[in-house]
């Protein structure tokens, strides 16, 4: 019987899980290597163009991708609200973590499968900086705070604005505004958690952004 390559990730994923299990007393370093070994693999799969898939090994795999991501979101959710419940305050950090950055991601991945690279950085640079200005209204009001808190994103709206004419200048301005981002962030003094959440829901958009105006500018002139 074939085994198809949606059920070859699934045991691979298990027997990885087993192993970190087995190798708990193991050192940090030597498991977290181990980790990103372990998970190269399949992504790298993903990633790459197959052509020796039909449609119907294609779907299954999409098909059991998806259930798994919205059963581990209402794990994640169901833990949350049970912690909520039995101590009466906010779960902790690692938990929003661990419910965001998988939805992101998803996010991020969408918008660049459903557009082009111009027009998908032209709105991730539109969602991400009305919401941030968003944030920041609701958190300060219309005051000095929020003018100056609010110029980076401000340059966000505007680059985005500018990208279908301008799309070198305005991946430079993504990627500046990305990587200043992510100095902030390991300057702050956030717990590890934190920074994985505040990195993946703008650090990490903003780059790859900047970095598909570049391609996309590349690939025209090829």
């Amino acid at each position: 019987m074939k085994i198809s390559l949606s059920m070859l990730k699934s045991i691979w994923l298990f027997f990885v899980v087993i192993l970190l299990m087995v190798g708990r007393g193991l050192p940090v370093p030597v498991l977290v290597i181990f980790i990103i070994l372990a998970l190269a693999a399949p992504l790298i799969v993903e990633f790459r163009k197959r052509t020796d898939l039909d449609e119907r090994q294609i779907h299954i795999s999409r098909f059991s991708s998806h259930i798994a991501f919205y059963i581990y979101i209402a794990l994640v959710l169901l833990v949350m609200v049970n912690k909520f419940i039995a101590e009466g305050e906010n779960p902790s950090n690692e938990f929003y973590m661990l419910l965001l950055v998988p939805m992101v991601i998803k996010f991020f991945i969408s918008v660049f499968q459903n557009y082009d690279s111009i027009k998908a950085a032209r709105l991730i640079g539109y969602i991400f900086g009305c919401s941030w200005l968003l944030f920041i209204i609701l958190s300060h009001g219309i005051s000095i705070e929020f003018i100056i808190e609010a110029l980076p994103f401000l340059l966000l709206i505007a680059a985005a604005w500018l990208s279908s004419r301008y799309p070198r200048p305005s991946g430079i301005v993504y990627t500046v505004l990305g990587l200043a981002t992510v100095y902030i962030f390991n300057r702050v003094n956030f717990d590890i958690y934190m920074k994985l959440i505040m990195v993946s829901i703008l650090s990490l958009p903003l780059l790859l952004s900047g970095i598909a105006m570049f391609l996309s500018v590349k690939y025209k002139k090829v």
